[in-house]
């Protein structure tokens, strides 16, 4: 099983990842990727496959499925063009558990989610379904509605466990963008975004 990487180890993977966010764009739309702070390590469209094989190599790993479009940032179906010289996304790293399933990605902070939010791609991989006759739920963005249905994942951030509910998009956004908002996540710490330094410092504040 991966270990979940310290604070100083996820800050040096995250440093690779945004210098080299362009070149996974060109070559891996879509896939799953596992990285550390030294390259690549495996990548393929089967999340399981992916797994096996960054376990395989014994080394400290992390997830990340590379969007399929590219040179924009991208959040539900809005896509928008950086005007800002500091290109730095508030990404952090969270292991999400579902079943024997159970993957190290990372995830966009972002406190204007009342949900955090998961793809339909990497939902499926997690092993999640919709049951019979179940209704989907419609959620108002900027750029119209989107389906989805709620399910409960266990999620790891910083060595603490906690379960917590996403929205499981049902409708092809265009893209993969993993948000975490505020739904249990924001009650569980204190979050302090530190942009000039390319931070986040995640402190737990336990079930109080």
């Amino acid at each position: 099983m991966n270990k979940t990487p310290s604070a100083d180890e996820s800050q040096q993977m995250l440093k690779w990842l945004n210098q080299n966010r362009q070149m996974l764009l060109d070559l891996y739309k879509n896939q799953y990727i596992a990285y550390n702070a030294n390259g690549l390590i495996a990548h393929s469209e089967n999340l399981r496959e992916v797994i096996k094989l960054a376990e395989a190599s014994e080394q400290l790993f992390v997830i990340y499925l590379v969007p399929r479009r590219t040179a924009s940032i991208q959040i539900l179906p809005i896509r928008f063009r950086t005007v800002a010289r500091h290109d730095w996304q508030p990404n952090y790293h969270v292991k999400l558990k579902h079943k024997d399933i159970e993957v190290s990605t990372i995830m966009l902070v972002d406190s204007g989610a009342e949900l955090s939010l998961i793809s339909f791609k990497l939902g499926q991989d997690l092993g999640y379904a919709l049951a019979d006759a179940e209704s989907t739920l419609l959620a108002e963005t900027i750029g119209g509605r989107v389906e989805y249905v709620l399910r409960n994942v266990e999620m790891t951030i910083d060595e603490h466990s906690f379960i917590a509910a996403v929205a499981w998009l049902q409708t092809n956004t265009g893209g993969e963008q993993l948000l975490l908002g505020r739904e249990v996540v924001f009650d569980k710490f204190n979050i302090e975004f530190r942009q000039a330094d390319e931070q986040i410092i995640f402190t737990w504040r336990g079930d109080n």
